[in-house]
């Protein structure tokens, strides 16, 4: 398993004491939820069983987990009655502590809306007495928030842990890609993103665009129609959030905007981000000195924005298997597409301890037609981070850093009293004029693509 370090010593440090445990690890689809559990499970020494829920109904699944117990014991499958008999069966055969693990947790919770109610018996009643730890992992991520983790779910206040898995930053899909170099590496975070089954699906010894015409556009692969499973699966009126991902995909940030791009009314779009917002396919973002202004959106997920720019509107041409033309719109217009990418990374690199400015909010800055591409305020230290990025062919200037100092002015925040740092990003490195003034200054510090990469660590 690459990378999860984290997380997996959080599961293991939890599942590996006698203290009775309910855990709850959720996440989207394909983020690595089971490979985080199972290879948890294969290393510790508590006994324990594995099973993968389904959609046929809490009968169906009571009868196989309780015949999949029986077979992790060598025991004659019992007869029970519900979940609640499943694990009475379930105490009565173990000694000390013990693991069971329910896989798709939201499946049940999806077809029985009785289920959560159940479980808290089962936790309350049946396990009280035992060593039997359970750890819950769903793949829907509203289904989990609202059955298991909210105020009003039967189960608030039964877990002792959860942790929402997220999809990895670059530093972590670096592991997918060793030998790629840093530049390589970006260019393919942009077009895949960071869900570890997207990652495993490009062939490191490939050029990038021989992976994306392999697995991303040619009908049947894997990740030719992943976006549509995704949406269907967490919500109603897949269409519709379709086009609005498309419409941001491809440029349009403000409400107005997106609703022009679909027509629809503005008005009607606010249940319809809200949900994108909440499953962390989309984010509204704000000047970083203003959070309460007004916001723009952004496509969070890399993969998807790739795939809500060259796919969607292509699918006619790629159901024919035109994938060249489609290829070839790539390659005239990837260059910007990953120069956000490289201005996300960059924004992520920021947030991470190894970066020289302890920021504690992150983001970008915008005002009356102006912005910039990293703001980072530390209102500890009264520190401003401001950032530039450069996705080109040239090393970067002093020019750069003029224009950046032009505007710290205009920056509302603090006053006087704060201090500033300048931080700049290049693709391509930046001229001997400009590293003489970063070594004669405290106050800037210049970052290439692998300097970025370094600090993830």
């Amino acid at each position: 398993m690459i990378d999860r370090d984290d997380q997996r010593e959080w599961l293991e440090s939890r599942l590996k004491d006698s203290s009775r445990d309910v855990l709850v690890l959720y996440g989207r689809r394909r983020v690595g939820k089971t490979t985080l559990v199972t290879s948890v499970l294969d290393a510790i020494e508590t006994p324990s069983v594995y099973y993968l829920c389904d959609q046929r109904g809490t009968e169906y699944n009571v009868r196989a987990f309780a015949n999949r117990c029986a077979e992790r014991l060598d025991d004659v499958p019992p007869a029970v009655d519900g979940f609640e008999g499943a694990f009475r069966y379930l105490a009565g055969r173990v000694e000390g502590p013990f693991v069971v693990a329910l896989d798709e947790f939201s499946y049940l919770v999806e077809e029985d809306e009785g289920i959560p109610s159940v479980f808290q018996r089962v936790v309350d009643d049946v396990l009280a007495e035992t060593e039997i730890s359970l750890v819950l992992l769903g793949s829907s991520i509203s289904m989990m928030e609202e059955g298991v983790l909210s105020y009003e779910s039967p189960l608030y206040g039964r877990r002792t842990g959860q942790w929402r898995l997220e999809p990895m930053s670059v530093g972590d899909a670096s592991g997918f890609f060793p030998n790629y170099d840093p530049i390589a590496l970006i260019r393919t975070y942009s077009a895949v993103g960071g869900i570890p089954a997207y990652l495993e699906q490009f062939d490191p010894d490939v050029d990038l665009l021989c992976n994306v015409e392999q697995h991303v556009l040619s009908k049947g692969a894997f990740l030719y129609e992943e976006p549509e499973f995704l949406l269907r699966q967490e919500l109603r009126e897949p269409a519709t959030y379709m086009a609005i991902l498309e419409a941001i995909a491809n440029g349009a940030a403000r409400v107005t905007e997106i609703a022009g791009e679909i027509d629809r009314d503005a008005s009607s779009l606010s249940r319809y981000l809200d949900n994108l917002t909440r499953l962390a396919l989309v984010e509204r973002e704000t000047p970083v000195t203003d959070p309460d202004g007004r916001g723009v959106y952004q496509v969070t997920d890399h993969f998807l924005r790739f795939w809500f720019r060259y796919v969607s509107p292509n699918r006619s041409q790629l159901e024919q298997g035109h994938v060249k033309p489609v290829s070839e719109s790539i390659i005239a217009t990837f260059p910007e597409h990953v120069s956000y990418t490289f201005e996300d990374v960059c924004r992520q690199a920021v947030r991470t301890p190894a970066f020289p400015v302890a920021c504690s909010r992150v983001g970008r800055w915008w005002y009356d037609g102006q912005e910039i591409d990293i703001a980072g305020l530390s209102a500890e230290t009264e520190t401003l981070l401001l950032g530039e990025c450069k996705w080109t062919s040239d090393p970067v200037g002093t020019g750069l850093l003029d224009d950046l100092e032009a505007l710290e002015p205009e920056v509302r925040w603090h006053g006087s009293e704060r201090s500033v740092v300048y931080a700049l990003f290049s693709k391509c490195g930046f001229t001997d004029s400009l590293e003489a003034t970063a070594a004669e200054r405290d106050n800037l510090v210049l970052f290439t693509p692998g300097d970025v990469l370094e600090l993830f660590g």
